[in-house]
């Protein structure tokens, strides 16, 4: 990536010197998670949404170990994972926000905070600029040689807390979490001199597609009607 885009990673010195860890980071473009994976100075691996998980980049991502999560449920399998995964010594990039957004960090949902205090695997703030051009759609690409930041943050120290785990106490770490990452971003504006680009763009919808005359009164002609162009047909023959 790095001979693509002109990469600056900033408080590589605050990063444990091995895991486990759990990345977590604002989620504002396309590239978010590639980029934090590929240049974490550690093999690190993603929480990403099951839907992502077909096809050929399914595979893919199957093979090099990301952890798909199926956010519409209880996702057991996903989860038992990832503490797998850090209880082992790995780690762990999560974005908090669920989805690309304005990047500011509004809302965060509980998964980071929970494997935390199953786990107690430090949490590293990491605030990801430049990855989505302003006023751009959440598909956006960055162009080539384009500047883009990594500036990770002050590791935060969750106690490993045994079963059972409150949803009082998870949420509550997990505001603690939001409010801090929110925070570093903040000053990672102010370090690099990058704004967030802002939400994106709404994505425009496509126009139903257009079929031939002859194509929509196939679909939708019913027995009498393909009776009458059958008896036509035979007209013609004739």
């Amino acid at each position: 990536m790095s001979h693509y885009w002109r990469i600056t990673i900033h408080g590589r010195e605050l990063l444990p010197p091995r895991g486990p860890m759990i990345l977590v980071a604002n989620h504002v473009g396309l590239i978010d998670g590639p980029l934090l994976v590929a240049e974490h100075p550690q093999p690190a691996y993603a929480l990403a949404k099951v839907e992502l998980f077909s096809g050929p980049l399914g595979r893919v991502l199957d093979h090099i170990g990301q952890i798909s999560i199926d956010r519409r449920r209880a996702d057991l399998r996903g989860v038992t994972r990832a503490i797998h995964l850090l209880r082992t010594g790995g780690v762990l990039t999560i974005f908090p926000e669920g989805k690309r957004t304005g990047g500011d960090v509004a809302i965060a949902h509980r998964g980071a905070a929970y494997l935390a205090m199953v786990t107690g695997a430090p949490v590293i703030p990491v605030a990801l600029l430049g990855t989505r051009g302003p006023g751009r759609g959440s598909g956006h690409v960055p162009g080539y040689h384009s500047r883009l930041h990594i500036s990770y943050g002050q590791p935060v120290h969750v106690p490993a807390v045994p079963w059972p785990r409150t949803k009082i106490a998870v949420a509550d770490w997990t505001e603690r979490i939001r409010t801090i990452l929110a925070e570093h971003i903040s000053t990672a504006q102010e370090l690099t001199g990058m704004q967030l680009p802002g939400p994106p763009t709404p994505r425009t919808p496509k126009p139903p597609r257009q079929l031939p005359v002859i194509g929509r009164i196939r679909g939708r002609r019913s027995d009498h009607t393909r009776h009458e162009l059958a008896g036509m047909d035979d007209d013609r023959v004739n």
